[in-house]
């Protein structure tokens, strides 16, 4: 990738905290006409790096302690923020790339469930081990970091898997899945629902639902969607699926090829199922964040369903 292309960056550790980035740029970059806050644009809400985990994984001489990381999580999502940058010899230069973090490519998902192609940071196989620990300062740096831009206060969860991560502990998953068709109680696939449930409830989600045969397909748009709100865990009943979001994956037909998860079969299904019928997106329902699944494709020749019910449809 060209180091003067526009392309989305998203940054969840230390970057996130802009005064510290500028320290970063005087020392390194002092004759600079404008610093990299007055050039990037930084888009707004807050944006989550699906399937992926905060890690302390490397040994950072100039943090005195751990720094941080991503790894492969299903069912696990990171936050952070998006910024569109054009020129990357900052942050390669503040991360060591590409000899000790390098640039991959990411999709990352808004509130709304909107998905972005990005580029992110992470520290290279040679240098990554299972954890280090941090520094409190810079444990502190981060979390100032997400105060800055209201990710601890909207999401206290991403700033508790912050504080987790830093003491070598489990992360939170997103334990909230909303289904809305075949897998409702009373449905023909209710049966995977209960092998998987933990418990559930009634709700309804902004968007609009389409009618495509033997099942439905929802977009992210006007409207509401009618369906329920379960509770899972990481653990399924279900023998053959270690993981009940890989369950779910498998009836909705998405792939997704992120090592350590599952790799997708097909070199189609690259960038986070963007091939696949449908996508695993993370939506806000008022109480928090859930997945669910989106429509993949075009809805013009399916007809919506006014109710937004399945069941009445």
């Amino acid at each position: 990738m060209s180091k003067t292309t526009d392309c989305l960056y998203f940054a969840y550790g230390s970057n996130l905290n802009l005064k510290d980035l500028g320290e970063f740029e005087r020392k390194k970059f002092p004759n600079r006409e404008k610093s990299f806050e007055e050039t990037a644009n930084i888009l707004d809400g807050i944006f989550f790096l699906p399937d992926y985990q905060l890690q302390f994984t490397y040994q950072s001489i100039k943090r005195e302690g751990g720094v941080l990381d991503v790894v492969p999580k299903l069912g696990h999502a990171v936050a952070g923020k998006l910024f569109e940058v054009r020129d990357w010899n900052l942050l390669d230069a503040k991360e060591g790339a590409p000899s000790v973090y390098e640039k991959i490519e990411i999709t990352v998902i808004n509130e709304n469930g909107k998905t972005f192609d990005a580029f992110t940071y992470v520290v290279t196989s040679k240098n990554k081990v299972e954890y280090v620990e941090p520094n409190p300062k810079y444990v502190g740096i981060v979390s100032d970091g997400y105060d800055e831009f209201g990710i601890s206060q909207k999401h206290p969860w991403a700033h508790g898997n912050l504080i987790s991560a830093s003491k070598d502990q489990e992360c939170k998953m997103i334990d909230s899945m909303f289904v809305y068709g075949t897998l409702r109680k009373q449905e023909f696939r209710e049966r995977v629902m209960n092998e998987i449930s933990l418990g559930s409830k009634d709700m309804a989600i902004r968007g609009k639902m389409y009618d495509i045969g033997a099942f439905p397909a929802i977009t992210l748009e006007d409207g509401i969607v009618h369906g329920e709100l379960h509770k899972i865990g990481e653990i399924s009943k279900i023998e053959e699926d270690p993981h009940p979001i890989m369950t779910l994956d498998g009836i909705e037909g998405f792939e997704n090829d992120i090592d350590g998860i599952i790799k997708a079969e097909n070199e189609e299904f690259k960038k986070y199922g963007k091939s696949s019928m449908y996508l695993r997106v993370l939506i806000n329902y008022g109480e928090g964040m859930c997945w669910t699944y989106v429509w993949n494709g075009t809805v013009e020749n399916y007809k919506a369903i006014q109710s937004g019910d399945w069941k009445n449809r």
